[in-house]
Parts: structure tokens; sequence; C-alpha cells
């Protein structure tokens, strides 16, 4: 039995590690040289769907970003790794999958818009009740992600991001659009998803990001999430991200 309500939470990771690293990288670029130097950015976060009573998903992610020239806000080559676990649950079925990657990139700081690319490797581990499915089990794959985010002030803002991995044959993308301030950024978004043996899984949303925590960095969205795969409920999303950026070997 396919259990396929389980399908967005068991990339948590992905959507996690390149939506936040690629904003807290680039948020942070500007606040660096005045406030010192950080060489590293840890991030963490959680995302929640609900489609109904006892129909839900939930992840939980965790990981850094670090710098070879120990200077996050300045181009150059990055590592980055991430481990995270996701649970779903539908009627009758139950999902728990573990995951973590390892990425060695590099990122581009221009005047007002920011650039990334990482490829490396990801490990799955899903376990499905019941199993038996074409995405039950341990896959090791390649991965190659992209970050792009504008950094001007008072002015319209995009970000996009996306990964292609080899495990289970998954693509993912996303559209942030809207206005940056001298402190937040606001608008609506925009997601795709689709793996092996299942149709796309779409999200329309909301965000809001630079709310200040005092050193953390937080962003919230949230929104409708709609299945076109036959037979699969659609429901509701909401996802919390976490940056603070470290000075680890400086």
């Amino acid at each position: 039995m396919r259990h396929r309500f389980s399908k967005f939470t068991r990339v948590f990771a992905t959507i996690l590690f390149v939506s936040v690293s690629a904003e807290s990288t680039s948020v942070f670029a500007d606040d660096t040289r005045s406030t010192g130097t950080f060489d590293s950015v840890a991030y963490w976060g959680t995302d929640l769907i609900v489609t109904g009573s006892k129909r839900y998903g939930i992840g939980i992610d965790a990981g850094f970003v670090t710098a070879f020239n120990r200077d996050i806000s300045l181009s150059g080559w990055t590592a980055t790794a991430n481990l995270g676990f996701s649970r779903s649950a539908d009627t009758g079925t139950n999902t728990n999958a573990v995951y973590g990657s390892f990425l060695l990139g590099h990122q581009w700081h221009m005047e007002k818009s920011y650039f990334a690319l990482n490829a490396g490797i990801e490990v799955l581990h899903n376990d499905e009740n019941p199993g038996g499915s074409a995405t039950d089990g341990t896959e090791i794959g390649a991965l190659l992600q992209y970050g792009f985010e504008t950094k001007a002030t008072d002015a319209f803002y995009v970000q996009s991001y996306g990964s292609v991995s080899t495990a289970y044959d998954r693509i993912y993308g996303h559209l942030k659009s809207g206005y940056r301030t001298n402190s937040h950024t606001f608008g609506g978004e925009f997601t795709i998803f689709d793996e092996q043996d299942t149709d796309a899984t779409l999200r329309f949303g909301a965000f809001v990001g630079g709310i200040d925590l005092g050193p953390v960095n937080m962003v919230v969205s949230a929104g409708y999430q709609h299945e076109l795969e036959p037979g699969i409920r659609n429901g509701f999303y909401s996802q919390f991200g976490f940056s603070v950026p470290l000075s680890i070997r400086n």
C-alpha cells in the first residue's frame, strides 16, 4: 500500500535546507560587516501539514553552512550539512523518515543579489507502515541545489531555490515574491514538489521574513497545499525557520 500523504514531509530536509540556508547567508551578509565577521550560519525549523482529523505531517530539521574563507558575507566556497526527521499519519497508515546531506558549493554575493550552487550526497530512510512501496527503505543519492535572492531594500523582492535529487527521483522548486524593507521581507510564495511514482504537490501561501529575535532571524510561511494525485486530500501548511550567524573559526 502506498502511503502518499507522507510525500511532502519526507523531503522536509530539502525544503528547509535550501530556504533557510539561502536566506540566512544573504540576510546576514549586510549585517556582518558592521557587527563582526561570521564564518558560519546555523539553521533549524519545523514544517506542519494538516488535512483533517488524524491526518497530518510534521518535520524538524537542523544544519549549518560554513564558509571556507571564514567570512559568510563574502563570495566563496562553502560546506553544508543537515539532519532531519519527519512523521506523517493518515487513516491506517504512517511514515517515519530520517534524512541527512552533505554538500559543497559556491556562493556569489553581489551588490543587490545573492546566488549559490551546491552539490553533494544525501541519505533518506523511509519507514512506511504498511510498507512495500517504491519509496519504502533507504536510498543514497546525488543532490544538486541552487538558491537566489535579491538584497535591495525598499524594493521589489524575489527569492528562488530548488533542487534535483537522484534519491527517489525528487524535484523541488520554490519562489517567493514581494517587498523588502530595511528589516523585513513579505509577500506570496509558490512551491512545487514531485518524486518517484507520484503526481506533484503544490503549495500556495504567504510569508514574512527578517523577524528579529535577538541574534536569531526567523521566517514564517503558511498557506494551502494542493495534491495533484487523485484521492489525496488537500490541506494547509505552516513553516517556521530560524537561523543565527556564528563565529566558529575566527
